[in-house]
C-alpha cells in the first residue's frame, strides 16, 4: 500500500511542479519580500513588524497556491485525459490515488513554503543590516516559526478539502469556486459565532440563524485559528499547547475529509 500511496504521491508532484502560475506567484511573493524591505523603512519603530507582515502573509499565499491553482486541476486533469484509468488498473484501489494525491499536493506546499521561508529570513536579514539590530530586537524566532507551520497546517487542511470537492463533483470550476469558499467561511465562521452570541440590542438573531451559524461551525474547518502571523510579527509568544491542539485538530479534521473523500470517490463511475 505505502508503495502505491509514494508512487502516486510522486506523480502527483512531479506533474504538479509544472504548473506556471507556481513560479509565476513565486517570483512575484520574491519580489514582495524585497519590496517589503525597503518599504518598512518608512514605518520607523515599526520596521520589524511591518517586514514580519509582509513576510508570514507572503509565505501562506504561496502556500495558498496550491490548494486554489494546483490540486483541483490535476484530480481533473487525470480524469480528462483518462489518465486514471491507467493508474487504477495497476493494483491501485481509489482509497490509495486520494492519499496518494494528498501526499504529493503536500509535500508541494512545503517545499513552496520552505523556500518562501528561505527567502523570508533572508529578507529579514537584510531588514537588519539595512535599518539595525535595534529595530528587531523583539523578534521571536521561535514564534515565527510556529505561525509558519500553523499557515502549512492550514494549507493542508485546504489540500484536503479541495480534494474532497473535486471527488464530489465532475466540474473543476465548481471544485475550486467551493475550495475558496470553504476558505472564505473557515477563516469568519468564528467572527459570525462571536457577533451572533454577543449582547447587541439593536441586532436580533433568529433560533434558524444560529442553529444554521453553529453547524457551519463544526462542518467547516476554523482556519482562522491557524492564522497567528500578527501575534508573531508583534513579537506575542505563541504557547506550545496552541500548536499541539491546533496539530491535533488539523490532523483529525483532515482525516475525517480525506475519509470522506475516498468513500465519495469509490462509489463514483468515470464512464
Amino acid at each position: 500500500m505505502l508503495n502505491n500511496v509514494s508512487a502516486i504521491a510522486l506523480l502527483a508532484f512531479k506533474e504538479a511542479i509544472k504548473q506556471r502560475v507556481i513560479y509565476g506567484l513565486l517570483i512575484f511573493a520574491v519580489l514582495i519580500l524585497w519590496v517589503a524591505v525597503l518599504v518598512s523603512g518608512f514605518f520607523l519603530r515599526d520596521i520589524s513588524k511591518v517586514m514580519l507582515d509582509f513576510c508570514l502573509a507572503m509565505v501562506t499565499v504561496g502556500g495558498l497556491t496550491i490548494p486554489f491553482f494546483v490540486a483541483i486541476h490535476i484530480l481533473a486533469k487525470d480524469i480528462e485525459r483518462k489518465t486514471i484509468f491507467t493508474l487504477l488498473t495497476r493494483s491501485i484501489s481509489r482509497g490509495q490515488y486520494v492519499l496518494g494525491k494528498f501526499a504529493g499536493l503536500s509535500l508541494l506546499a512545503a517545499v513552496v513554503m520552505l523556500l518562501l521561508s528561505g527567502c523570508a529570513w533572508v529578507a529579514m536579514r537584510g531588514g537588519i543590516w539595512l535599518w539595525g539590530e535595534r529595530f528587531f530586537a523583539h523578534v521571536s524566532w521561535p514564534d515565527i516559526a510556529f505561525a509558519l507551520f500553523l499557515s502549512f497546517l492550514s494549507v493542508l487542511v485546504l489540500n484536503a478539502i479541495a480534494i474532497f470537492w473535486s471527488t464530489l463533483t465532475t466540474s473543476s470550476f465548481l471544485a475550486t469556486l467551493l475550495t475558496i469558499s470553504s476558505y472564505i467561511i473557515g477563516q469568519l465562521v468564528d467572527d459570525v459565532v462571536r457577533f451572533i452570541t454577543s449582547d447587541i440590542s439593536a441586532f436580533e438573531v433568529t433560533p434558524a440563524i444560529s442553529g444554521t451559524v453553529h453547524v457551519v461551525k463544526f462542518l467547516f474547518p476554523n482556519l482562522a485559528a491557524f492564522d497567528v502571523k500578527q501575534a508573531a510579527a508583534h513579537g506575542m509568544t505563541i504557547p506550545f499547547h496552541d500548536v499541539t491542539l491546533l496539530t491535533i485538530y488539523a490532523c483529525a479534521y483532515i482525516f475525517v475529509v480525506l475519509f470522506l473523500a475516498t468513500s465519495f470517490f469509490v462509489k463514483r463511475d468515470f464512464a
